[in-house]
């Protein structure tokens, strides 16, 4: 019981030693730079067009012209430092009162919502496991729930809600019987029955051989889009080597998936790994939610195997859109390396090297794939290069063979 006062008094103390020194000492003045943060963001900028016209992205005049933008931004963006003075005197009141409050204050706290008990009779105390153990002592609520049902064995909602708590609780094994009941009384509900199938496969090692695709087989005849029911069949599919059914479950998943799904990236995988498995070359874009983007323009870049030899995996690749008239400078470009070939690329505004000459303003543009011996963007003599036609940056595909030697 000592040592508990002994903390306690520790505590009020340091957090008045925290407080009181603030109200006790005056305010100094304090000049702050609000234009760091901008002035810090400027220098990063021309020190990247510098880089560009280094490695010949841009040349001479279009440094200068990238130079003088960023000029002119910096004038009309940064202006003076804002000073900000305080010349507060102490506020020894205050102090005086925290002083008295905070001690009172937090020991009328305690005796109202503590438990004060349990500082002078230690066995009333409970360990954090055993009041996690009662927290999550949930025995009492399920057998109420079966006691329940025994008497009303129709209610097919108060079976489904059993089987859901044995699921979240773990044991699956247990959802099961609850699960059967719930389905012959509710037999057309897909969530359900993918709920079945789910639990059916958990407690049989995840096996969804037999009865659990027999159960999302019925639930995609009642809901052919029904997300889980999509899941469970693509996976069984995959399992059972039928790839090609697999493809089909896994596309469309796919659509049904918003954009921002967390398992969207996932599915994605597992379609490419079926794709893989089946021997069948992936189109570049499996469903609605990849598709391309309003703007930008979209396409695989490959090398031509005649020239397979020429280039090594860690040689650069550029990939770039310049506008088909007018100046060369790439209006948007990414970099890649050869081993990274076939190379599936997107080109937007997202890609630009200045804000001011924007992919989606150019009315028609030319998309160059070149390899880079030097890791230089600027064409030289050894290089290898792949151009399109004239094309719209409206969001089409357009697919690049790097098929020529620049000499």
């Amino acid at each position: 019981m000592l040592l508990f006062w002994v903390i306690v008094v520790a505590m009020i103390v340091a957090t008045l030693a925290f407080i009181l020194p603030a109200l006790l000492k005056p305010s100094k003045t304090v000049t702050t730079d609000a234009n760091a943060e901008k002035r810090a963001i400027f220098r990063q900028q021309f020190d990247e067009i510098a880089q560009d016209k280094t490695n010949g992205i841009l040349d001479a005049a279009q440094y200068e012209l990238a130079k003088t933008e960023l000029e002119r931004r910096m004038l009309d963006e940064i202006d003076v430092n804002h000073v900000v003075a305080a010349n507060n005197k102490p506020d020894r009141t205050v102090a005086l009162i925290l002083l008295i409050i905070l001690p009172l204050a937090s020991l009328f706290i305690y005796y109202k919502i503590g438990s004060p008990a349990a500082i002078a009779t230690p066995n009333a105390a409970q360990t954090i496991e055993e009041q996690s153990a009662r927290a999550g002592d949930v025995e009492p609520l399920l057998a109420a729930m079966n006691a329940k049902l025994a008497q009303n064995p129709t209610d097919g909602k108060g079976w489904a809600l059993l089987a859901r708590t044995y699921v979240e609780l773990g044991r699956a094994t247990d959802a099961v019987p609850a699960y059967e009941k719930a389905v012959k009384i509710i037999p057309n509900d897909a969530q359900l029955l993918a709920d079945y199938a789910d639990a059916l496969a958990v407690s049989n090692d995840y096996n969804l051989a037999g009865k659990p695709t027999e159960l999302v087989d019925q639930a995609l005849k009642l809901d052919p889009h029904h997300i889980k029911s999509l899941l469970l069949a693509a996976a069984a599919a995959t399992n059972r080597k039928d790839y090609k059914q697999a493809i089909v479950h896994w596309q469309n998943l796919q659509k049904e998936l918003p954009p921002d799904s967390d398992i969207a990236p996932k599915v994605k995988a597992s379609l490419d790994e079926v794709y893989r498995l089946a021997g069948i070359k992936a189109p570049l874009v499996s469903d609605a939610s990849a598709a391309p983007a309003a703007q930008g323009v979209n396409g695989t870049v490959k090398l031509a195997p005649a020239l397979a030899s020429n280039v090594n995996p860690t040689d650069t690749v550029f990939v770039y859109a310049r506008a088909a008239q007018g100046a060369a400078m790439p209006l948007a470009i990414e970099r890649t390396t050869v081993k990274d070939l076939p190379y599936t690329y997107h080109l937007d505004d997202s890609k630009g090297l200045m804000p001011a000459n924007k992919l989606s303003q150019a009315s028609e543009v030319v998309i160059v794939a070149r390899i880079s011996k030097t890791g230089d963007a600027k064409p030289q003599a050894g290089d290898l290069q792949g151009t399109s036609a004239t094309v719209k940056p409206n969001g089409g595909n357009v697919d690049i063979e790097i098929n020529e030697l620049l000499k």
